[in-house]
């Protein structure tokens, strides 16, 4: 284990803190589910934000639970939670370079793994069995495993991600990507071996049905239409 990483105390709102509850709720009945991948069509859909949130989520029910940051090009975690010191994490352990990437915090039921630093080849690296050994590793270590992929539209190492998980949840931010690039992103996941679970949708409005983050499973939802 590495040095503790202090997590920011400040709360969501009521709404976005119950919509929380909600998806890890309904991740909790999943059968056979404890390692979830989140991602999303483009940047800047907030598939990040969620991530960490339900980790936190997760450790606060006493579920032992390890955030890995697999978005290797635009990774943001490290910054978000001011983290200034050089720091290992997925890369480096892919690459044969750290194995020491485990990083403790304020919260005893969380763990973090960073991205590290962006390496040449993300696919190949997410290709290998040393990569899906280190789930089966976490999987026996921990009770959840949260994962933050990389958006799937332009990127083809976010699919990988999916298929060696227990499923993958798209994010989805309202009123900022088209329904047919959703559904395109979709398909990719599930053609490449991925389970899809459900799509969060983001930034829902005020006026709408639920606020900031509503969860529905795919096989009763159709991203667009109710």
């Amino acid at each position: 284990m590495q040095a503790k990483i202090v997590l920011p105390k400040e709360e969501l709102e009521y709404e976005a803190a119950e919509a929380i509850k909600t998806l890890r709720t309904n991740i909790l009945y999943s059968e056979e589910v404890k390692s979830v991948v989140l991602t999303s069509t483009i940047p800047n859909e907030g598939k990040s934000t969620i991530s960490l949130e339900l980790a936190k989520s997760f450790a606060g029910l006493g579920k032992n639970t390890v955030l890995v940051d697999c978005d290797m090009r635009r990774s943001c975690l490290a910054a978000r939670l001011g983290v200034t010191d050089e720091i290992h994490g997925v890369s480096e352990y892919l690459s044969k370079q750290s194995m020491k990437i485990v990083y403790r915090t304020s919260d005893p039921n969380l763990s973090i793994i960073f991205s590290g630093n962006c390496p040449p080849n993300p696919s190949e690296l997410l290709s290998s069995a040393r990569f899906e050994g280190l789930l089966e590793t976490l999987k026996e270590a921990y009770d959840y495993i949260i994962i933050d992929a990389p958006p799937i539209g332009n990127l083809v190492y976010g699919t990988i991600i999916s298929r060696h998980a227990d499923g993958t949840l798209l994010v989805v931010r309202n009123d900022f990507v088209k329904t047919k690039e959703a559904r395109r992103v979709k398909q990719k996941i599930e053609q490449n071996g991925g389970k899809v679970l459900g799509v969060v949708l983001n930034r829902v409005k005020k006026n709408q049905k639920g606020s900031h983050y509503y969860y529905k499973k795919y096989k009763n939802y159709e991203y667009g239409k109710e």
